[in-house]
Order: structure tokens, then C-alpha cells, then sequence
């Protein structure tokens, strides 16, 4: 096990609960956004050289320019906006189109089953906001499972 993988299996466990939440509340919580982005804080500068860090920030920093403008636009929500670049951070550099193309599968995926339990009056009967608010989807669902998987494939060296 390396103590990138290690790290990344911590921020899942912070994301998978993020992805919780968004599913019952559509709400990620500002708690979970600040634990993730200090645990990277608190590592960072041990595991970390400038190589690979600024390549990091400058991958967070353009997410977050990117999702603060779809979430001006209504697109996604303030804890999807705040997340994803705080995930950014914990991405290695040689990684971050792979688990790009694996977030935008995961956030199809999960479109779909939103739009499909959306519509069965079982689901809508759970009170979960996500199964209720129409045109709504638990982007942090996608999130934590393209997390999961780069974690994953951290711990097993693929």
C-alpha cells in the first residue's frame, strides 16, 4: 500500500459520506469540504514535492473557475462547486483525465438512475430529496465513485 493510496482511501470514506448525504438531502456539507481539503492541507507538504503540487493547484484551481460558473448558472450545486476542486487536489497529475472520463461515467450513470427512480412513487415514498426534486441530481454520487476508483486502482497498483 502506498500513502497516496492510503490518502485517497481516506478522502473516500469523506466522499462516500458527502455522497450519502447528497443523496437524501441534495446537500454536501460545508463540514465534510473543509475535512477533505484539511486533510490535504495536513499532507500535502509531507507526501508531496512542488512537481507534484502545483500541477495539483493549478487542476483545482481551474475546476474551481469551472464550477463556480455552472454553479452561477444553476447547473450544479454549491457543494458540488465547492468538492470537486478540493477532490482535484488529491488527483496525481498523470491521473487527472482518467478519473475525469470516469466522473463524467459515473455522473451519466447516475443522471440516468436519478431520472429513472425519479419517476417510481417507491422511491419518491423514502423521502429522499434526491428521488423527489425533479431534474435534480446527487452529483456527489459520481464524485465519490470515480474517488472509489482511483483509490482503488491506487491501492492495487493498476
Amino acid at each position: 500500500m502506498t500513502a497516496e493510496g492510503l490518502l485517497l482511501s481516506a478522502l473516500a470514506l469523506i466522499v462516500a459520506a458527502s455522497a450519502i448525504s447528497d443523496l437524501r438531502h441534495l446537500r454536501i456539507p460545508n463540514t465534510h469540504v473543509l475535512v477533505a481539503l484539511g486533510l490535504f492541507a495536513v499532507t500535502a507538504p509531507f507526501m508531496l514535492a512542488w512537481p507534484e503540487l502545483s500541477p495539483r493547484l493549478l487542476a483545482a484551481g481551474i475546476t474551481f473557475a469551472l464550477c463556480f460558473a455552472l454553479f452561477a448558472l444553476g447547473v450544479i450545486g454549491g457543494g458540488d462547486a465547492k468538492m470537486m476542486p478540493v477532490i482535484m487536489l488529491f488527483v496525481p497529475a498523470q491521473d487527472v483525465v482518467g478519473f475525469m472520463q470516469v466522473f463524467a461515467l459515473a455522473l451519466g450513470a447516475v443522471s440516468l438512475g436519478a431520472l429513472a427512480v425519479q419517476r417510481v412513487p417507491f422511491f419518491q415514498r423514502l423521502g429522499w430529496e434526491s428521488a423527489r426534486a425533479q431534474r435534480h441530481v446527487p452529483v456527489g454520487m459520481a464524485m465519490a465513485a470515480a474517488v472509489i476508483f482511483l483509490a482503488v486502482t491506487s491501492l492495487v497498483g493498476a
